[in-house]
């Protein structure tokens, strides 16, 4: 059996501690794990356990006389060679399935990706990013190469696109920390981490509804994203809620590219006339938005109200104050990065369907 924490494959030979590499000891023998054991008076998996740091395997007494034969002999333990005799890499891989070459200046997944490395690093290990369209997926080097112990994968596209990654994904024979998915997998080895989205777009729908509007557009990205799929849902939920005809018009727009986002409200704007309300799919369409706005000389929120979603630091300086809903990005990787390694060291996931909260930021664009 292996080593607890370790996970054997098929046909994977796991090494004996005999194996486990040291340093060298006199006349240049390389002193190993079963040399430790026989110097503090214990069993080489006694050893294991002191250096694993695994609780209650040990008394004090114990441990003071590995660690006190692991200074004498100056035993130390050689990363590397371990991880090829246990095929394990001490790495996770993050995979953003995303057809944009400048996909991390999506303030998103920029703060999704800092908070599961800044996890990984914290607990000894390394990340591995990729972005990539879907249909790369197959041929990427993450996918071929697998030098890691887990996989998270943040996916954009149509729910079918979606499906064929997951899918891909779990037959790998690895875990999967699936970031901001709505799809059911009920298959295969893999938690599903996601913040409530539909919750997000259900109270910036009420708040505008509450506050008289009668006619709205939502403006969205050009890319499909579930979450977003989820904010459009919660926003018709809460039109239906109200018991109204309000009329609801989705928009689509590149997100990243400032310009055709503002085109794009010019465009709604000119043909449909003002709505009583614009509600974006994130800060940084709400700013384009705002940016045109102003320009056409209407006022905020007195001829026409502006909500974004996301609420990352550059909310802050907007004027006049957004109306946002903050997003758990950053939550939403360390808790990733805690799940991949807890299904590492237990052999399962504690839950494979975890959802945070989001809050509402009251501005003065409403």
């Amino acid at each position: 059996m292996a080593e607890e924490g370790w996970f054997e494959s098929p046909g994977m030979r796991v090494a004996s501690p005999d194996e486990w590499c040291g340093s060298r000891g006199p006349g240049g023998r390389r002193v190993t794990i079963r040399d430790v054991a026989e110097a503090a008076g214990v069993s080489p998996m006694t050893v294991s356990n002191v250096l694993n740091s695994r609780a209650g395997t040990s008394t004090a007494e114990t441990r003071a006389r590995v660690l006190g034969a692991v200074e004498r002999l100056g035993y130390r333990r050689q990363a590397a060679a371990r991880g090829l005799r246990l095929a394990v890499h001490e790495a996770v891989g993050m995979i953003v399935i995303d057809a944009a070459p400048n996909f991390l200046a999506d303030p998103f997944t920029t703060h999704l990706v800092a908070g599961l490395s800044n996890e990984l690093n914290r607990r000894g290990h390394a990340i591995l990013l990729q972005g990539m369209p879907p249909e790369g997926l197959a041929d990427s080097p993450m996918v071929r190469g697998l030098r890691t112990d887990a996989l998270c994968a943040l996916l954009s596209g149509g729910p079918r696109v979606r499906r064929r990654c997951v899918e891909l994904l779990a037959g790998l024979g690895q875990p999967i920390v699936l970031f901001q998915e709505t799809l059911r997998v009920s298959q295969g080895d893999v938690c599903a981490i996601r913040q409530d989205d539909f919750a997000g777009g259900l109270m910036l729908g009420r708040m505008v509804l509450g506050r008289g509007a009668r006619r709205l557009v939502m403006l969205v990205p050009e890319r499909c994203w579930p979450a977003i799929g989820e904010r459009v849902r919660g926003v018709r939920a809460a039109v239906r809620g109200s018991g109204r005809a309000v009329p609801l018009r989705i928009i689509r727009a590149p997100e990243r590219e400032r310009l055709a986002t503002e085109a794009a409200v010019r465009g709604e704007i000119a043909s449909q006339g003002l709505p009583d309300a614009i509600l974006c799919g994130n800060d940084q369409m709400a700013l384009a938005a705002v940016s045109v706005l102003g320009a056409e000389g209407f006022a905020i929120p007195g001829d026409v109200m502006v909500t974004g979603f996301n609420g990352f630091d550059f909310w802050r300086h907007t004027e006049p104050l957004l109306t946002s809903v903050q997003s758990a990005a950053y939550e939403l990787g360390m808790r990733g990065g805690r799940e991949a390694l807890a299904r590492l060291q237990m052999g399962a996931f504690g839950s494979r369907d975890i959802v945070l909260p989001v809050t509402l930021l009251p501005g003065m664009s409403v």
